[in-house]
């Protein structure tokens, strides 16, 4: 398994378990996101992090696909 298809699970098992945690879809993948960022700014800083989301957020607007995630 690789790294993205891991992810797309655990995504996907934190959707599914929503309800269970009163939360909606959208406020899992938040806390997830959320977390997930304040970790990885603890491993690799903040700059690093801030970087990263700069990247991820402007792939979305120029549709860039990185095949690695299609998997």
């Amino acid at each position: 398994m690789t790294k993205w298809s891991y992810a797309k699970d655990a995504v996907k098992e934190a959707v599914a378990s929503a309800s269970d945690h009163a939360a909606d879809d959208a406020g899992m993948l938040e806390a997830l996101i959320s977390v997930a960022l304040t970790t990885l700014a603890e491993i690799k800083g903040g700059d690093y992090a801030k970087n990263f989301i700069d990247y991820e957020t402007s792939s979305r607007a120029n549709a860039h696909v990185d095949i690695q995630r299609l998997t």
